[in-house]
């Protein structure tokens, strides 16, 4: 009997011990998931920009149309490099998200930690006083006895 407590005590205090890992685990699993599938469709956006110019300067066939390939040249490095400029912003927003989860999951497993040992502690206070009233109360029911006798 004892030992299934103690087994069971030492299964909880692991449990509670792993929990804020897995936690967190999660987190960076997330974060890297989106992180991933975000840079992922920007190369592709960048690939079919790249292409697509490509395919324009294969067309130029006069010198008007090349005036026009030039022109429109600076109008995509523009707007590319606004998505660029875009792209790093949600990137950082995406960071200072990820940050604030992580020290959320930090408050949260050292309240609960501090939560838990506040607990045990309170379990064995009380223990120990249980134990002082029953060994307070034995001597004197064991003189009660002799008494008696």
């Amino acid at each position: 009997m004892q030992q299934d407590q103690m087994f069971n005590a030492f299964a909880e205090q692991a449990r509670s011990f792993y929990q804020p890992m897995r936690k967190l685990n999660s987190l960076v699993l997330d974060h890297m998931s989106k992180v991933a599938e975000f840079q992922m469709d920007a190369a592709k956006r960048y690939a079919d920009t790249g292409f697509e110019r490509a395919r324009a300067a294969t067309e130029v066939k006069s010198v008007e149309q090349l005036s026009e390939f030039g022109n429109r040249q600076l109008e995509v490095a523009t707007e590319l490099s606004q998505q660029m400029m875009d792209d790093s912003l949600k990137l950082a927003e995406m960071g200072n998200e990820m940050r604030s989860q992580m020290e959320q999951a930090y408050s949260d497993a050292g309240k609960e930690a501090t939560d838990k040992a506040s607990s045990a502690a309170s379990k064995a206070s009380s223990a120990t006083a249980d134990a002082a009233k029953d060994s307070t109360s034995k001597p004197a029911s064991a003189t009660s006895r002799a008494k008696q006798s």
